[in-house]
């Protein structure tokens, strides 16, 4: 059975691909970018809607997909995440925050049979907690039952070590309890659960993750500043061999940003696994050498080839910004670099001017993950219950969430919590 889906706040498509790698037919994607929509446009099948959400009217949205209320499949959402993450300044009335009312809007009009949102793991604790236990309320409110679970995208095959939050939830009269349609994860030992973002994870718990040498290792030599347009060498390894997939030699996005000469310098003299704390004092920003060693420990940090990557973000053309640096060669990686840790094959080319590039690539969901959760939830629609979420907040219980990670009934309401108590909440946030 064909199953139809919409993406919401779709950015390039890397929920969009996930989707359609797992058999989906999308039949919508949306965003207020316009050139995300040149990439969607020229890589992913449906139609394309650029629009700001927050104005944009249920039933344009419908008629965009082709669907009546009720008829849509899965309804994949992820609203912009800087205002909840814990490398944005966390602001909890930043606008970009409220942005999931307009999922919930939607979500009522459309009435798929399955909502998921994708955030990052930060909402579990902005605001102590008001605005994902909002986003749950409302969904139950609108009648779904909904559960979250964080998710390591490395352990469902991307290489990098991006946590996302995911909440999933199901319309009551399909009568699938909350805390279905979260994957197992494919790659490493470790459950649900198990492990903890942004903690330090053993090594014995990395077994099968996918290494820097394993994604991008076959992709040519480039200087900062330039940009090579052909591949030198055969793929190695099932990853690569993935990644390159009906190329025929021509290679797209294999850009590395200019750096300046100190950068460059600095550099120079780090080897791989070192950072800023290697350098010597007199080549260090200014505003560092006052730096605690304890503090910053990914700037400036060189990529390792046996290592797993750290999560892409929009600034890793910087290499201030964290564990961006190339393992071998004195530049920051390329967006195709960057793009393949996040799961786009070589084929998938980026459109729009190239600061643009490292921002589509950057804001993406990483296309496994996707794949993943879209796999998941075909099969529960298709009446093939797989494992439920069992205290998936184990080792960081949160007080509203219950053993399936669902909220705890019989607690108050929080509908109210965003104005009644704003500076409890501002300071808590700060705190």
């Amino acid at each position: 059975m064909i199953r139809t889906a919409a993406d919401l706040f779709c950015g390039a498509g890397g929920a969009s691909l996930g989707l359609v790698r797992a058999g989906w037919d999308l039949r919508l994607a949306a965003d207020v970018d316009q050139a995300c929509s040149l990439t969607h446009r020229a890589n992913l099948p449906g139609e394309f809607i650029t629009a700001d959400l927050r104005t944009a009217d249920v039933d344009k949205v419908m008629s965009a997909a082709d669907v009546s209320p009720g008829e849509l499949d899965l309804l994949f959402a992820g609203p912009p995440c800087q205002g909840f993450s814990i490398l944005g300044s966390r602001v909890v009335w930043d606008k970009r925050n409220n942005l999931f009312r307009e999922v919930l809007r939607l979500a009522s009009g459309l009435r798929p049979r399955c909502v998921v949102i994708e955030n990052v793991p930060g909402l579990v604790t902005l605001a102590k907690g008001a605005y994902l236990h909002a986003i749950l309320e409302g969904l139950s409110a609108a009648g779904y039952e909904a559960a979250c679970a964080e998710l390591l995208a490395a352990q469902y095959g991307a290489p990098q070590m991006r946590w996302r939050l995911i909440i999933i939830g199901w319309r009551k009269d399909l009568g699938i309890p909350a805390g279905y349609g979260f994957p197992s994860p494919t790659a490493g030992i470790a459950e649900i659960g198990d492990l903890l973002p942004n903690c330090t994870i053993p090594p014995q718990q990395l077994e099968g993750f996918v290494t820097t040498a394993e994604a991008i290792r076959d992709l040519p030599p480039v200087a900062a500043g330039e940009e090579t347009t052909l591949y030198v060498g055969p793929p190695v390894g099932p990853y690569q061999k993935m990644m390159r997939a009906g190329m025929n030699g021509e290679l797209y996005n294999h850009y590395a940003t200019r750096l300046s000469p100190a950068n460059l310098t600095r550099l120079a003299h780090i080897k791989p696994g070192q950072d800023w704390r290697d350098l010597p004092r007199d080549l260090l920003p200014s505003s560092m050498q006052r730096a605690l060693r304890k503090d910053h420990t990914r700037r400036y940090r060189r990529m390792t080839w046996d290592g797993v990557p750290r999560a892409v973000i929009t600034r890793f053309r910087d290499p201030k910004s964290g564990e961006y640096t190339h393992p071998e060669q004195n530049r920051t990686i390329t967006i195709r670099e960057a793009a393949r840790l996040q799961g786009f094959p070589d084929s998938f080319v980026f459109h729009g001017a190239r600061s643009s590039q490292y921002d589509q690539v950057g804001n993406a969901v990483p296309t496994q993950l996707a794949t993943a959760i879209g796999s998941e939830i075909r099969r529960c629609l298709d009446g093939q219950l797989g494992e439920r979420l069992s205290a998936p907040f184990r080792r960081r219980p949160v007080a509203f969430l219950g053993t399936n990670g669902d909220l705890v009934p019989g607690l108050p309401g929080m509908s109210d919590v965003m104005a009644t108590r704003r500076p409890e909440l501002e300071s808590g946030a700060a705190g």
